[in-house]
Order: structure tokens, then sequence, then C-alpha cells
């Protein structure tokens, strides 16, 4: 059901998105990002009156590359959306015995939409924006070394269904949201800023479990159709008569 949900929310962003590209409002921005992930996963007690266990990912780095839209519907104020490949890898420590890494390699296809302030009076000047990010999870893989026994590799699937004992896939919810923030700085028609994605859903499951998933990056683009609005010049005073 979600599936279907969110397909036709991608066929109405694309109609949208059309209707944007006839209005003389409407830009598009190759974008590329990088930056680091910061997971945390939560495991429910293993024994009575034990407490969760919360761990942490390394900082492992991420990508991003895409378009993005915007739709300027004020002399400050845009509306923002687009279409983003993403990878991400997060990598926890588990502290068991032996010690387990566990390694995701995760792909996604993000939909932001974001409320953005610019100055488009000036040919530089800052922009920041807040909003929210829509992750669809597509492919991925998980490794497990115990640093004992063979690596085991698992796929990924992004089914919402609950397969503890599935010994070749991994399943994770396919809808992955996350707030969103952002500022930089725009040099005419070419940007370059910094972003969090705070995840706020959890992707495993699983009963009990909690994966959220941060992102933090730097991104730089190029703004195309984006049209530099200039104050306006007040009329000069031709009136030569001497009172």
């Amino acid at each position: 059901m979600i599936t279907s949900i969110l397909k036709r929310s991608i066929l109405f962003c694309s109609f949208i998105t059309t209707g944007f590209i006839a209005e003389a409002q409407f830009t598009f921005s190759p974008e590329i990002s990088g930056g680091i992930t910061a997971a945390t996963l939560t495991a429910p007690p293993a024994i009575v009156n034990s407490s969760n266990t919360k761990t942490k990912s390394n900082s492992n780095l991420n990508g991003t590359i895409g378009v993005g839209v915007a739709y300027q519907f004020d002399e400050f104020w845009t509306v923002n959306s687009g279409l983003f490949y993403q990878y991400i890898q997060p990598t926890f420590n588990q502290n068991t015995s032996p010690n387990t890494i566990v390694t995701d390699k995760l792909n996604y296809v993000n939909i932001p939409l974001e409320i953005v302030h610019t100055n488009d009076q000036l040919k530089k000047g800052w922009y920041y924006g807040v909003g929210i990010n829509f992750g669809l999870g597509i492919s991925g893989k998980e490794t497990v070394n115990d640093g004992l026994s063979a690596i085991i590799t698992k796929n990924v699937k992004f089914d919402d269904e609950v397969y503890t004992q599935d010994p070749y896939n991994v399943h994770y919810n396919l809808l992955n949201i996350g707030a969103l923030g952002k500022a930089g700085y725009f040099f005419g028609k070419m940007y370059i800023g910094a972003e969090a994605n705070l995840g706020l859903s959890n992707i495993s499951p699983v009963d009990g479990y909690k994966y959220k998933i941060n992102n933090y990056s730097l991104h730089i683009g190029y703004t195309f159709n984006r049209k530099v609005i200039k104050p306006a010049t007040p009329p000069a005073d031709t009136d030569t008569t001497t009172p």
C-alpha cells in the first residue's frame, strides 16, 4: 500500500514539475554533495530488567548527485524540490565477543521539499532553508564480519517486511523521512553550502529495534534560468519649472 501511495505521489510531483517548467519563476540546478553519515541503532534488552543498547555508527563518507528544482513565489522565497541519488554506508562496531562489524551499503532516491530564503536583489548573497526529505530505498548490501568466520554478505530489501530468520536478505522499511536544514552562498548562478538531513523515521521493521540515519554534507551546484531581481529605479525628475 505504501509503495502504491508513493508512486502516485511521485507522479503528482512530476505533473507539478512540468507546470513549473512553463513558468518564468522555475529554475533547475544540477547539484553534487558529499559528507558523513552518522546512524544510530537501538536494540531491545537481551535480558529482563536490562536497558536498551544504543550503537552509533562510524562517520563514513556519503555522496549525493541529482537535479534540484525551485519555484519562486516571492521576491525572496522559493519552494525547492528535486530528485537525487544518494549512497550511504553506516558501519557499526558491535560490542560482542568476538567484536562484530556490520556494514550497510545503501542506495536511496531522495525527494526533498524545502522552503528557502535568498536575496535575489544581489548577484551574491546568502540563502538558508528548512524542509523535509523523503528517501526511497532502492537497493543495498549488508556485510557481517566477526573476525573469525567467513564474512557474510546479504542483499538489502526495502519491502517493510519482517523476516528475522532470512539467511539471504536483510529487510528494511522503504520510506526514510528526514528533517532538512541548509545554508549557503550564491556566487551569481553558482552556489555552495552545507546541509543536515536528520533521520525521523525508523527504517527497521522489527519490533523493539530503531535504526535512524543522519547525514551531514557540503553541496555545490549551478542554477539555470535564475533571474536576478534588481531594485526598482525611481523615475527621474524631468520637471524643470522654476518655482
